[in-house]
C-alpha cells in the first residue's frame, strides 16, 4: 500500500454500515476478529492487498474506494429524525452512512453538471400563525400559487434537494431530511400510500425551512413540521373556501373529493379542517373514529387515484452524465470507486440506464479518460 494513499478506515466504516453490518458481522465474513475490523476503521492497522480485495468484494465497492479520503460525512446532528430515541442505533447509523455514500455520487455530478441551485428560505417561527405564514411565503418564494401541489417531490428537487428512496425494512423510518449544503430528503419505500408519502415530503420541507440549525425530533418540532406540511399542501384561505359547511354530519363524499383534488389523506384533511375552525373537536374525533373502524388508518379509499411520486433529479442527472461523456454504468461507477450494484442500491436501477430525459447542461469535464 503506497504511503500517499493509505487505507482509509472511515470509508470502510461507511461501506460496512451502508450494508447494514456490525463489525462482528463483517469479521465473521472475513474470518477475522471484531477487534481487527475496529483497528482497520480507526487507522491502527493497515490492510493487506488481499484484505482490501476481500473487503471490496463483500461491500460492493472497488479496491480504490478504500484509498480515497472521505471528503465529508453526514453528522447525526444534521439529520431530522422523527424520533431518534426510539430508533435502534444500527438503523440510524445505516441511514447516516446512506446519506454519506449518496453524497459521493452527488459531488461527482455537481462537478460536471448544472444541478438546481439550493433555494430553501430560512424562516424562524414561534407560533402556529408564523408557521402558516412560513408555508405561504414558501409557496410565494417558489412561485407555486395557492392551488394543489401537483408533485411534492419535484418541488423539493426544484429547490435543490436530492430526494432518494431508502429500501429499508424498519418501520421506525418514514422519511427524514439531512441539512447538508445540498439537502438530502430520504423516504422509506415501506410506506405505500401516495398521499402519506407526499405529506412526509412536505414535513421534511418544513424542517429544512423552519428548523435550519435547530435540533429536532421532539414533539414540539415534529408538531411544527406537521403544521407546516398541512399549511403548505392545503393553504388556509383557498382550502377554507373549498371545504363545504358541515354543521351536523361529516360529508364523506365531499371530503373524498377534496382528497383527490388536493392529493392529501382524509386524515390530513379533517385535521386541517379542525385547525382552521371548519370542524369542531367532536366532528374531528368522529372522523378519526370512522377511519379507524373502516380500516383506513394507514391506507384509505381512493389512494389508487393519486399517482406515486418518484425522485427524478439524481436519476436524470446520472443519465445526463452517461450520455454527455458516453460512459457505461461500469465506467461511471469507476469514477467514484463503487460498483454498479452499489449505485443501484443508492439511487435505483433505472438511474444506470441511458435515457433521453437528460435535461442538465454539462460543464467542461475534468480528468476524463
Amino acid at each position: 500500500m503506497s504511503h500517499e494513499n493509505p487505507f482509509q478506515g472511515a470509508k470502510l466504516r461507511v461501506a460496512r454500515l451502508l450494508n447494514g453490518w456490525t463489525k462482528a458481522d463483517l469479521a465473521e465474513q472475513l474470518q477475522v476478529s471484531r477487534q481487527f475490523i475496529h483497528a482497520l476503521e480507526i487507522g491502527q492497522k493497515p490492510a493487506s492487498p488481499d484484505m482490501v480485495a476481500a473487503l471490496s468484494l463483500i461491500l460492493k465497492v472497488q479496491p480504490s474506494f478504500f484509498n480515497e479520503p472521505l471528503k465529508s460525512e453526514v453528522r447525526e446532528e444534521e439529520c431530522h429524525f422523527r424520533s431518534r430515541k426510539s430508533m435502534p442505533d444500527k438503523v440510524a447509523e445505516q441511514i447516516i452512512s446512506y446519506g454519506t455514500a449518496l453524497e459521493i455520487i452527488i459531488h461527482l455530478l455537481e462537478k460536471n453538471l448544472e444541478l438546481p441551485v439550493v433555494n430553501f428560505p430560512a424562516i424562524e417561527v414561534n407560533s402556529d400563525i408564523e408557521i402558516e405564514e412560513a408555508a405561504t411565503n414558501c409557496r410565494k418564494h417558489w412561485g407555486l400559487g395557492n392551488g394543489p401541489i401537483a408533485n411534492m417531490c419535484r418541488v423539493l428537487e426544484n429547490a435543490g434537494a436530492i430526494v432518494a428512496l431508502y429500501k429499508g425494512d424498519r418501520h421506525e423510518v418514514d422519511a427524514l431530511s439531512m441539512a447538508r449544503a445540498r439537502p438530502l430528503v430520504i423516504r422509506n419505500t415501506l410506506k405505500q400510500s401516495p398521499v402519506r408519502q407526499r405529506f412526509d415530503l412536505a414535513h421534511e420541507c418544513g424542517h429544512l425551512v423552519i428548523h435550519q440549525g435547530a435540533s429536532t425530533g421532539d414533539k414540539e418540532t415534529e408538531d411544527q413540521a406537521n403544521r407546516f406540511a398541512s399549511a403548505f399542501l392545503m393553504p388556509g384561505e383557498v382550502f377554507s373556501r373549498e371545504f363545504p359547511s358541515m354543521p351536523l354530519r361529516l360529508d364523506w363524499q365531499a371530503i373524498y373529493s377534496l382528497k383527490i383534488r388536493w392529493r392529501v389523506s382524509v386524515k390530513a384533511i379533517i385535521r386541517r379542517a379542525r385547525d382552521l375552525g371548519l370542524l369542531n373537536s367532536v366532528q374531528y374525533a368522529t372522523g378519526n373514529r370512522f377511519l379507524n373502524q373502516t380500516g383506513q388508518s394507514k391506507t384509505e379509499k381512493f389512494d389508487e387515484k393519486i399517482p406515486q411520486e418518484e425522485p427524478e433529479l439524481i436519476k436524470t442527472a446520472i443519465s445526463a452524465y452517461l450520455d454527455a461523456f458516453s460512459f457505461t454504468p461500469a465506467e461511471f461507477a469507476k469514477q467514484i470507486s463503487m460498483t454498479p450494484s452499489m449505485i443501484e442500491q443508492l439511487v435505483g436501477v433505472s438511474a444506470l440506464r441511458r435515457s433521453s430525459l437528460a435535461t442538465y447542461a454539462s460543464r467542461p469535464f475534468k480528468g476524463r479518460r
